[in-house]
């Protein structure tokens, strides 16, 4: 694995009271660009807000502008420690709430002329608890469909969403729970053939084949590793690539898929640095905070942004830093290898789960934060 020095960051343009907006956000968690590009929205965790910017990227030459022309800020009775977000068209947005349920607002000029909303659905189902993450599949026939990660309830359940019929819900499932120990963050490949999650407390990144099949018992069809506190995760646009970024690290980690697609276990292709040791210290107050929590990618695959505490927006070059990510081949294994690696990786998690309903777990749970961070420094895989 290579670990690369702090990448480049593309300085944003912005007036004065949209920096405003930017520097009050607080604890972020989530960003997201707009279908059209033309927005970007972020969660503001402890404001119980979310912000919306109007953002335009150009480019010139190898050079790349992003200039922030607007904020909105929107705040409501109904957004309760916001998590997540994805927009359902560029007009509307779905927002995630841990202390809550999930619900949607409206973005149109009109609605965000007042700050504080009432939301033009809530997403009501006895199967979410602690909603923290969410990803709207857009469809050209058919509802769509919100799918979200239930933290406390280690599930992710699937919502559709009659979009004419003011986002109503028509149905909600358990999707898959097997092997989920508070999921942090999901993502789909744009083909919607690969669904990734983020395993928060288990520190992988499990992959399923998105099938007609897939259930509450489905195991996971592959494992992403050396991330120990997998937060937000973007496939890019040609699912090639996964982006993870590492709440408990200054770093964002790529894996790149092989002739087996997303099967088997993987490793990071690079790692490198979107945060300073200082300002990744700086936001660090327990396990799994300091580092990038939400991470984003544009449609023309050309930038991609992270944000956190101390770090509410950075963009970055996004072919710049998966030229240097390619620039070291990465160890490439055969399909029998990928099988036997991921039956280790599942016997490992089932381990993981008995170890943690024993009393041994509460009294070494210490020691092995010590020695987690030793290895890390060390620049060794855990």
């Amino acid at each position: 694995m290579q670990i690369d020095d702090v990448a480049a960051r593309i300085e944003y343009e912005a007036p004065q009271h949209v920096r405003d907006v930017i520097s009050s956000l607080g604890q972020t968690e989530d960003v997201r660009f707009s279908p059209n590009n033309g927005r970007l929205a972020v969660a503001g965790l402890l404001k119980n807000k979310i912000a919306v910017f109007d953002i335009s990227v150009t480019s010139s030459g190898n050079s790349k502008n992003i200039t922030l022309t607007n904020a909105h800020e929107i705040s409501s009775s109904y957004l309760k420690l916001p998590h997540g977000l994805d927009f359902i068209d560029d007009e509307k947005i779905l927002v995630a709430n841990r202390g809550g349920q999930p619900c949607v607002f409206d973005l149109s000029s009109d609605a965000l002329g007042s700050t504080e909303m009432a939301p033009l659905a809530v997403i009501r189902s006895d199967k979410i608890a602690t909603p923290g993450s969410v990803r709207v599949v857009r469809k050209r026939e058919g509802p769509y469909e919100a799918l979200i990660c239930n933290g406390s309830g280690n599930t992710v359940t699937r919502h559709l969403l009659d979009v004419r019929a003011g986002c109503s819900t028509t149905n909600s499932e358990v999707l898959f729970k097997k092997r989920l120990e508070w999921p942090d963050g999901i993502c789909l490949s744009r083909e919607m053939r690969w669904i990734a999650v983020s395993n928060h407390y288990a520190h992988t990144v499990l992959l399923y084949e998105n099938t007609p099949m897939l259930s509450e018992s489905s195991e996971p069809d592959g494992i992403l590793r050396c991330s120990y506190y997998p937060h937000g995760l973007r496939f890019t646009s040609d699912g090639r690539f996964i982006l993870v970024a590492d709440a408990d690290s200054p770093y964002v980690h790529i894996y790149e898929r092989d002739a087996a697609g997303w099967r088997g276990v993987r490793y990071p292709l690079s790692s490198f640095r979107v945060l300073t040791n200082e300002d990744y210290l700086r936001g660090r107050y327990g396990p799994g905070e300091g580092g990038p929590k939400g991470i984003d990618i544009n449609d023309a695959m050309n930038i991609f942004v992270t944000t956190c505490s101390e770090q509410p927006l950075a963009f970055f070059d996004l072919p710049a830093v998966l030229e240097s990510a390619c620039s070291r081949k990465s160890h490439q294994r055969t399909l029998n290898q990928r099988a036997l690696e991921l039956k280790y990786e599942l016997d490992l998690l089932d381990d993981l789960a008995s170890f943690k309903n024993s009393r041994s777990w509460r009294i070494t749970a210490p020691l092995r934060w010590v020695f987690s961070g030793l290895r890390k420094l060390s620049g060794k895989s855990f």
